[in-house]
């Protein structure tokens, strides 16, 4: 009875780790989703270049890199988005190309922040490790469909279809604008990486811990020797 009860309690203190783990890595999912820079932008000016050449800075590309966060856009772009009809107007107008892979990157996006929250709930209330890892899979998914999704919108500002010119209604800055500067790189930076290791790292937990739970399990006793000529002899 010893024996029984000190395995039951180790058991069970594999279980809460592992549903602790497995919570806190489903609900780093949507801080990531938030807080992480999620876009990686890089723009060439020839402009600024042979401004700073001019100036005896051999060295300066005319490169300028950046990166932006949801939480950047909530807070920074979109009060300035709302806060003029006209822009907003002209910006979706601009847009207008890139509307059906951003659909479908919002989607996958949200839907992979679902998926995170759906695991932190289940991680709390079950201790089952095969449905938790085939959701992390969904999650995978997600991810790899934003990024597709995302490959097909970034492709139009890549290729010159979407200049900076076209988020600009004044004529003179629009005719100047590609002069200025040009979009040579658009891709997924930190937040989307993370948040694809986390999934992974969810399957691979559960996957774990199923193994070790099948390892932990006894063997099956054989039957002892009267037992098999008892049912023998009752056949």
């Amino acid at each position: 009875m010893g024996k029984e009860k000190k395995a039951g309690k180790k058991t069970g203190s594999k279980d809460i780790l592992y549903r602790l783990v497995m919570a806190v890595l489903a609900a780093c999912v949507p801080v990531a989703a938030y807080f992480c820079d999620y876009i990686y932008f890089l723009t060439q000016s020839t402009l600024f270049q042979l401004l700073a050449q001019l100036q005896g800075n051999t060295s300066d590309t005319g490169e300028t890199y950046g990166s932006f966060s949801l939480h950047y856009i909530v807070q920074e772009i979109l009060p300035l988005v709302q806060g003029n009809a006209d822009d907003a107007a002209s910006l979706g107008e601009a847009l207008t190309p890139l509307k059906t892979p951003a659909i479908f990157v919002a989607i996958f996006f949200a839907l992979a922040v679902v998926i995170a929250v759906v695991l932190f709930f289940f991680s709390c209330f079950s201790k089952k490790k095969t449905i938790p890892a085939c959701i992390a899979g969904g999650g995978i998914l997600s991810m790899i469909g934003l990024a597709i999704s995302f490959h097909y919108m970034a492709a139009p500002i890549l290729d010159g279809t979407v200049s900076l010119a076209s988020f600009s209604s004044n004529a003179i800055i629009s005719f100047l604008l590609p002069m200025v500067a040009t979009v040579t790189e658009l891709r997924l930076t930190t937040g989307f990486y993370i948040m694809l290791f986390l999934f992974i790292a969810m399957i691979l937990w559960a996957v774990a811990n199923k193994l070790i739970e099948a390892g932990d399990k006894p063997p099956k006793q054989p039957k002892p020797k009267k037992e098999k000529k008892a049912e023998k002899t009752a056949a």
